[in-house]
């Protein structure tokens, strides 16, 4: 596997260290559902999900796309060989700006599993 800037920054292991991520968040997510419906807490407590969706969304796109929103904020990757600086100024800027879209295309998630949580359960509770 090698770095491409703007598309690959992330290896295997890495890979699934945010597979291991997204799941956790999930289940977190899938915990506070369960327990704001088990404890009777208000049906707007739905709506911190987005947290841990948005984590689980993140999660499973990095692993996904093969590349670390941490990694391009700090300018690094690591596709098995190790750590190794982004030393290119445009390698930067390219993984820099898909680290933007990943993390909106999270948050957007995260958002809408929050609403239709929330909507379900205004519609079913």
């Amino acid at each position: 596997m090698e770095y491409q800037p703007g598309v690959c920054n992330i290896g295997p292991a890495q890979q699934r260290r945010r597979l291991l991520l997204g799941i956790a968040s999930l289940l977190l997510a899938v915990a506070l559902v369960a327990a704001v419906v088990a404890v009777g807490w208000p049906r707007w407590a739905l709506l911190l999900s987005v947290f841990p969706l948005y984590g689980a969304a993140m999660g499973y796109f990095q692993y996904r796309e093969r590349f670390c929103v941490g990694f391009a904020g700090i300018g690094v990757f690591d596709v098995g060989d190790g750590t190794n600086q982004v030393l290119d100024e445009a390698a930067l800027a390219a993984d820099r700006k898909r680290a933007i879209r990943l993390n909106a295309k999270s948050l957007a998630a995260g958002v809408v599993g929050a609403v239709v949580i929330y909507g379900v359960a205004v519609v079913g509770l």
